[in-house]
């Protein structure tokens, strides 16, 4: 274990640990992280430090921003997670930043917060400071959230989400608060469906793996290669289909928009109970779930239905369907050259 010190922060930390669950980190490639990514090519000196007395790679973590100015400034933050314990730490109570400026409040506590190059880091502390605004962390880790106020836009590509109004600076607090709150939820909804998920299969007698995020991730792509239309316009078909930093975002857009024509309703889960399905794939459209299965024969449109916008493929991309969580929109099944 190592001692680490900064300002009157003074943490004990497990450098290899926290360096193995980096190395097992799958990133978003998004604009943001791309963008982030390309800063830290050319950390400071001071900020290379910092992220290599805690085993910390810094393009392991996952933007939140408030889009790119017009001046082409991309103010940005994120969290990362170290495996430690704190031996010392500041005896202050966590201020509500946006409270006490908006009301022309005096804040007499000491700051927190370790400023490093661009970098202003704050380490969560329990009962301290935003417990309820950061994901569950592993056993044995502690986090540290960090904030770059001065970071710009740096990748030749234009940036898809432009800063209309720039915000007051105590406001980036609540935005930035608001999109860890939507990460946990988002965490804690997937834990809730993989447990439902697997308890189904299990009742089914269904063989499953669950597929790791970098896993579905490429499974989504290969859907799409695999059932767009030759001619379909793919930059519309990647809009609707796949992530883009915004909600409704699903798959089986590809068939509700007539991108690709398939069979529906009644007549698609014909068809659907009429395949074998020994090896097959399932990804919720809702997060970040998929799981191989084997012997999914009892997997029925009816069981389907219950798990809720899910997309069911063959092994070997020869058919899928789609159940939507819209009563009059689908189901969908689309089998090639039938």
């Amino acid at each position: 274990m190592n001692v680490v010190q900064y300002g009157d922060w003074k943490i004990s930390v497990d450098i290899e640990k926290t360096k193995e669950y980096y190395a097992n980190y799958n990133r978003e490639a998004d604009q943001a992280n791309r963008n982030f990514a390309e800063y830290c090519k050319s950390l400071s000196p001071e900020e290379k430090q910092f992220f290599e007395s805690f085993g910390i790679d810094p393009v392991c973590c996952e933007i939140e921003h408030i889009g790119c100015s017009r001046k082409g400034e991309f103010p940005c933050g994120g969290y990362y997670l170290i495996h430690g314990s704190y031996l010392e730490h500041p005896k202050t109570e966590w201020v509500r930043l946006d409270e006490f400026l908006e009301n022309n409040m005096e804040i007499d506590t000491p700051d927190p917060r370790v400023n490093i190059g661009i970098f202003q880091f704050e380490f969560k502390v329990a009962d301290n400071e935003w417990d309820d605004e950061i994901p569950e962390m592993p056993e044995g880790f502690i986090c540290v959230r960090f904030w770059c106020e001065d970071m710009k836009w740096l990748l030749d590509e234009p940036c898809e989400e432009k800063m209309y109004e720039e915000p007051r600076f105590w406001e980036i607090h609540k935005i930035i608060g608001n999109a860890i709150k939507r990460i946990k939820f988002i965490k804690d909804s997937e834990e809730e469906s993989k447990q439902r998920f697997t308890e189904e299969f299990e009742r089914l007698g269904i063989k499953s793996r669950q597929l790791t995020k970098k896993e579905v991730t490429s499974y989504k792509k290969e859907w799409l290669h695999h059932f767009t239309p030759e001619g379909a316009d793919w930059k519309k078909v990647k809009k609707l289909c796949l992530k883009n930093g915004n909600f409704g975002v699903y798959l089986w857009h590809l068939f509700s928009y007539e991108i690709q024509k398939s069979k529906e309703g009644p007549e698609a889960i014909q068809f659907y109970n009429g395949q074998g399905k020994e090896k097959c794939i399932l990804i919720s459209s809702f997060d970040d779930l998929g799981f191989e299965l084997e012997n999914a024969s009892k997997l029925s449109a009816d069981i389907v239905e219950q798990l809720v916008d899910v997309i069911v493929i063959a092994s070997d991309f020869s058919w899928t369907y789609a159940q939507t969580h819209e009563q009059d929109i689908g189901p969908y099944f689309y089998q090639k050259n039938s």
